[in-house]
């Protein structure tokens, strides 16, 4: 028996769809810099990272925001929209709904990176500009890395 696959066509989009494959890393702990690179390159370089991971360059123009420089995600002392582009690696376990509705309140465009689909509607005024699946090798949860801007408010 032969299985016929079946295409149905989608309406034109600005959504940018990818895969990319990412070497394995080769740290004792979690995070890539190639992802942090690759995000850079595609999308511009975050002004903030919420989450401090092996990956992340030490940089003085990219804050680190975590408990270990002294912030709880839940409830962060910035402005709304203080930060052009963030990027946010959370722990796998949870969906951190309430923490990355209050990171999105500071920024202006966020790229989440997480095994589960974030659900726009939870994010105020926003608009999905990528999404990307992220492999890094065999054995391994692939992730998608979200990205969101704020649309721009009409008067």
């Amino acid at each position: 028996m032969s299985h016929q696959s079946t295409i149905i066509p989608r309406a034109p989009t600005k959504l940018l769809f990818d895969f990319w494959v990412i070497p394995r890393p080769t740290t004792h702990h979690w995070g890539s810099g190639e992802v942090f690179r690759q995000i850079a390159e595609t999308f511009g370089v975050p002004d903030v990272a919420f989450g401090k991971t092996d990956g992340i360059p030490n940089d003085p123009c990219v804050l680190v925001v975590d408990k270990n420089t002294g912030y709880e995600w839940a409830k962060l002392p910035f402005e709304d929209d203080q930060f052009a582009f963030g990027y946010w690696d959370p722990p796998y376990d949870s969906l951190y709904k309430k923490e990355g509705i209050e990171i999105w309140r500071t920024c202006r465009k966020l790229a989440i990176l997480h095994t589960h689909i974030w659900p726009r509607a939870w994010l105020k005024d926003a608009k999905r500009l990528a999404m990307i699946a992220i492999t890094m090798g065999p054995l391994k949860q692939i992730r998608c890395l979200q990205v969101f801007r704020k649309e721009e408010k009409t008067p």
